[in-house]
């Protein structure tokens, strides 16, 4: 049976655990309402994630890693190792605040195809990117090629509530929506189109058959769970509900990026 390219990008959330407490984060939100929570996986999840994959011959276009914040899994090595090993994706990707690179992850981030550092509005800092784009740590990874790319996350979006003046009903939501092509989720449990559902555990479309997953990545029809996800939804500026914690988290990734480069690694 020749492999099926599922295209689009694909999240794993291996970890809920984060280094920051931004408000807003639908992660902490959803941990903070007493909602599900984004389960932690370990190397062996992922391994038997990317088995029920293998045995129906898919691959994904773009696998990407996430948290929470990834580079705090104590198996992040293993877990890229054998991602990379599967050959299940053309294109491997971690989402990071780029605040935990120390000697251990920046190997680790080596290997990957890309890296994407989500920036922070930090109050009375230097900015991450501009220290990263000036340090050793930037250099290391290019010469291993490694795409390097940042997100500004000045705003968060507040899923469920709805802008004032905007029409919202299923078909709307469906097709002003990202997420479902760029956000979708994959779990020991199955798949989802996005990552309000999987937050949620809503819409799950579980290991089945080959030809009933392919049919629902590739489906252009509403999920029955957007009609009540307004899309675009309300947004907030950023902030964090621990600032002084976030920044002194903030300067300590600032300075491991610093002292790598001042170390000549």
């Amino acid at each position: 049976m020749k492999s099926h390219l599922l295209k689009g990008s694909f999240d794993l959330h291996i970890t809920d655990y984060c280094n920051l407490h931004c408000d807003g984060c639908i992660v902490l939100d959803y941990q903070q309402s007493g909602q599900v929570t984004n389960e932690k996986l370990s190397s062996k999840d992922v391994k038997d994630i990317i088995w029920e994959l293998e045995r129906r011959k898919l691959r994904l276009e773009e696998l990407k890693i996430l948290g929470g914040e990834p580079t705090l899994h104590y198996e992040l090595n293993s877990i890229i190792d054998y991602i990379k090993s599967s050959k299940i994706t053309d294109k491997l990707t971690l989402v990071t605040n780029g605040l935990n690179l120390t000697d251990k992850v920046i190997e680790s981030l080596s290997k990957l195809d890309s890296l994407l550092i989500s920036v922070y509005p930090m109050p009375d800092v230097l900015s991450i990117e501009e220290v990263f784009n000036k340090s050793e740590v930037r250099s290391k990874l290019i010469s291993n090629g490694v795409d390097v790319n940042f997100f500004y996350q000045d705003e968060f979006e507040l899923y469920g509530v709805e802008q004032q003046g905007v029409e919202y009903n299923s078909e709307l939501n469906w097709k002003r929506c990202f997420q479902k092509d760029s956000c979708r989720v994959i779990n020991l449990d199955g798949i989802y189109r996005c990552t309000v559902t999987y937050s949620e555990k809503k819409n799950l479309y579980g290991w089945n058959q080959r030809k009933g997953i392919i049919d629902f990545i590739e489906s252009d029809v509403p999920l029955s769970h957007c009609k009540v996800c307004p899309t675009p939804p309300a947004k907030m500026k950023w902030d964090s509900t621990k600032l002084k914690t976030d920044l002194k988290n903030y300067s300590r990734g600032v300075n491991l990026i610093q002292d790598w480069s001042h170390n000549d690694k």
